[in-house]
């Protein structure tokens, strides 16, 4: 269940990053604020339960 929120929160980010984007009037504060929520979604897929066994 988790790694479908985590799915929909990128995918989310990307779509309001996008529309940050293409805005000529954006709020930079917020548009900041939406890149960083997109990083730390992204880095919560690296888990390390999802690496490769090593032994």
């Amino acid at each position: 269940m988790q790694g479908y929120i985590n799915h929909e929160n990128i995918l989310r980010y990307k779509k309001l990053i996008a529309a940050s984007e293409a805005d000529p009037h954006r709020d930079e504060a917020r548009h900041r604020t939406l890149v960083q929520l997109l990083t730390e979604e992204q880095a919560k897929r690296i888990r390390p339960d999802d690496w490769p066994d090593t032994v």
